[in-house]
């Protein structure tokens, strides 16, 4: 096990090694403390006072390779009317065809919708939502695949927890690509208790077991079972996001929570890569530290970029520079962070009685054929 080293030693750094242990074990506070050497009330106070107060939230990262679950991002356009529609439809697909999060270009119409989708079921969604633009839902669709997805943590070295900002020198030849290095794990096996136990832990990795038990309806002893051999005995969590963007869910308001006018979010896509192209792109970006999330698939590249907002004009520098080598296979696109929500990993669609995930296809195209008309009629 690491023990992050320190700096020096100020307030700032010590929150640093607290950041970056918390993106390994998560909200560990007894065993935070005793890798850093610190007494628990001082890192308590510390990490109450510098993530939680500051609205950062701590959230569980499930490992999909680990469930089996691959990434998918489709691009639709909703045709009229049912744009208005559009985050109720597309929060619908949570619970009915693996969707995880999406979002809205920033200028333009069209929706980058993120999926986990189990292996073998890709084709069966692909043409779901060819069904829905031959329908007449969408006015295009486009589908890529990803082998592996992962999120990245965050680079608290370059930010100061005291004043909300980041000091990164983009010139800077000393910042390193580590965040390159990633090795996709084989699928393990899991059960329903794991995937509840996952999905609350993605919501706020705060909660204990104890109130995950009341949640959940499960017995304490049983729950704790679970968590301790599959969860983290199977590593089904990969690491912990320490969400510094201030994007989140607010499930007890059912609302979206955003901070406005801090960060804009810019999705870059390569299309037609190869791996050395791959690689050199994702060494490139990986000495910036506001990548949050990334996407790798044979042919195809996804990174999604958080600039703030004093620092927007150099990060398009930054990208244009950056991936050059990949000109005319590259785009960009900056998204409307007020436009977009996540969710947890569609545990609905797993039967526990047959120990794998399923798609219902009928019942998918009777719900939404509903849906269409009911739309159709309120328009």
């Amino acid at each position: 096990m690491s023990v992050v080293q320190a700096v020096d030693g100020n307030v700032n750094s010590r929150t640093v090694q607290l950041v970056k242990l918390l993106a390994e074990i998560g909200p560990d506070i007894p065993e935070i403390s005793r890798r850093l050497g610190q007494f628990k009330e001082s890192v308590r106070y510390r990490y109450k006072e510098k993530i939680i107060s500051k609205g950062f939230a701590v959230q569980a990262v499930a490992d999909n390779e680990r469930l089996g679950l691959r990434r998918m991002m489709v691009y639709v356009d909703f045709a009229e009317p049912y744009r208005m529609y559009a985050q109720s439809i597309l929060s619908a697909m949570n619970e009915m065809c693996y969707l995880v999060n999406f979002s809205k270009e920033l200028v333009g119409s069209r929706y980058t919708v993120m999926l986990s989708v189990p292996g073998g079921l890709e084709d069966k969604v692909s043409q779901f939502f060819m069904a829905l633009k031959e329908k007449g839902m969408f006015t295009s669709v486009e589908v890529l695949m990803f082998d592996w997805h992962r999120v990245v943590p965050m680079k608290a070295e370059y930010y100061d927890f005291d004043t909300g900002r980041w000091d990164f020198q983009w010139a800077d030849p000393s910042a390193d690509a580590a965040s390159a290095v990633y090795s996709p794990a084989e699928q393990t096996k899991f059960d329903m208790a794991d995937l509840l136990i996952l999905k609350e832990l993605q919501m706020d990795a705060n909660k204990s077991l104890k109130e995950v038990s009341e949640k959940l309806g499960i017995n304490y002893k049983k729950l704790a079972w679970h968590y301790n051999a599959h969860v983290k005995g199977r590593n089904l969590i990969r690491g912990y996001m320490v969400n510094w963007m201030g994007t989140r869910y607010d499930y007890a308001l059912e609302k979206a929570l955003h901070r406005k006018h801090r960060y804009l979010g810019v999705d870059l896509v390569a299309r037609g890569v190869n791996e050395y192209e791959t690689m050199i792109l994702r060494e490139q970006l990986g000495r910036t530290p506001f990548v949050i999330a990334e996407s790798v698939g044979a042919s195809n590249y996804f990174a999604r970029l958080m600039f703030p907002v004093d620092v927007v004009v150099e990060g398009f520098q930054f990208l244009g520079k950056m991936t050059d080598i990949v000109k005319g296979k590259i785009s960009w696109y900056p998204m409307d962070q007020t436009d977009a929500i996540a969710f947890t990993i569609s545990y609905q669609l797993y039967d526990q009685a047959r120990k794998s995930w399923t798609l219902n296809e009928a019942e998918l195209a009777k719900r939404f054929e509903q849906l269409i008309i009911e739309i159709k009629e309120r328009s």
